[in-house]
C-alpha cells in the first residue's frame, strides 16, 4: 500500500469518500476541477483578466479557505485556486486534488531572498525545497513520531521544472528581470524565522517561503506533477524584510512582475 492509498483508506474508514473530500475542500464536484491547476496563496484570479477570454467563479467565498475559479483561454481551461498560505492548508489542498482529474499543478507566489545578488522583483524557480514544516510528517504509512522530515529535500517534477524554466527565460528575455534557481527553505513561521536565518543559509538555501516542500512531497504522493515559480518579495540579508526596509520603487517592480509577467509564464507553461 502506498502513502496516498493509506490516507484515502483512513478517510473511508470514517465514512468519507473522494467526493466528500472534494466537496469539503473545494465546494464543488470533482469533475469541476480541470487537469491543469494553478495554486496561488492569497493571490486573486483577476491577475489573469488581461490574458484570458473568460474567468468563471466555480465555488468558495472570501470566508472560505479555497476560492475556486476557471480561466478560459479560447476554450482551453485551467482551474485557479486562491489558497490560504502555510504548509498545512496546502497539504490538504494538494491531497484533495488527488481526488479530482488534476494532473499538473503550477504553484505561483512570493518568496523571500537570502542572497545579496537577488533583487526584489526577480524571479525564482525552486530546484528543491528543504522541509522546516510539520505538515510533511503526516505523509507516511509509518507512525508520525517516526517520520522526522525536518531538513529533507523535496523536488518538483523534473520535466515540469524544465518546462517552467524554459518558458520563463523565453518570456523575460527582453525584460530587465533575472531568473534564479531556488534552493528554498520552507518555514512554518515568519516572526520566528529571523533568529534562525544563518542556519538556513548554512544549509545552502538562497530563498525562504512556507509551502513548497509540502507542495512537492504531497504532489508526488498524490501522483500529480508540480513545479513552482516565485517573484522575490523581500531580501532580509539586505535589510529589506517583509517588515521593513523595502522602497516604493522595489514594491512597484515586484507588483509589475506579479501582474504582467507571472500570468504570461503560467499560461505559456500550462497551455503548451
Amino acid at each position: 500500500m502506498d502513502i496516498y492509498e493509506s490516507l484515502i483508506n483512513g478517510n473511508k474508514r470514517y465514512g468519507s469518500s473522494k467526493e466528500h473530500i472534494c466537496q469539503s475542500n473545494f465546494r464543488c464536484k470533482p469533475f469541476e476541477i480541470n487537469e491543469k491547476v494553478i495554486i496561488a496563496p492569497t493571490w486573486e484570479v483577476s491577475l489573469f483578466s488581461s490574458y484570458s477570454s473568460a474567468i468563471r467563479h466555480i465555488s468558495g467565498s472570501r470566508k472560505f479557505d479555497n476560492y475556486i475559479s476557471e480561466i478560459d483561454v479560447f476554450g482551453k481551461k485551467i482551474t485557479f485556486i486562491t489558497a490560504s498560505p502555510g504548509a498545512s492548508d496546502i497539504l490538504d489542498t494538494i491531497l484533495a486534488l488527488g481526488c479530482t482529474p488534476c494532473k499538473e499543478i503550477l504553484f505561483i507566489g512570493s518568496v523571500g531572498s537570502l542572497d545579496k545578488n537577488m533583487n526584489i522583483g526577480d524571479i525564482v524557480i525552486p530546484k528543491y525545497s528543504i522541509c522546516g514544516v510539520g505538515a510533511n510528517r503526516y505523509l507516511t504509512i509509518d507512525t508520525i513520531s517516526n517520520n522526522d522530515t525536518y531538513g529533507k529535500k523535496y523536488y518538483p517534477d523534473k520535466d515540469f521544472f524544465n518546462k517552467v524554466w524554459e518558458s520563463t527565460n523565453k518570456i523575460v528575455k527582453n525584460e530587465n528581470i533575472k531568473v534564479h534557481i531556488g534552493k528554498t527553505f520552507s518555514t512554518d513561521t515568519i516572526f520566528a524565522q529571523f533568529a534562525h536565518l544563518d542556519e538556513f543559509i548554512n544549509m545552502g538555501c538562497n530563498t525562504i517561503e512556507m509551502e513548497t516542500s509540502t507542495l512537492f512531497f504531497a504532489s508526488n504522493v498524490a501522483k500529480i506533477k508540480s513545479a513552482s515559480i516565485f517573484v522575490v518579495s523581500d531580501n532580509t540579508v539586505l535589510n529589506k524584510s517583509l517588515y521593513s526596509g523595502r522602497t516604493n520603487e522595489e514594491q512597484q517592480r515586484r507588483y509589475k512582475v506579479k501582474k504582467d509577467i507571472i500570468p504570461r509564464i503560467a499560461l505559456d507553461v500550462l497551455l503548451k
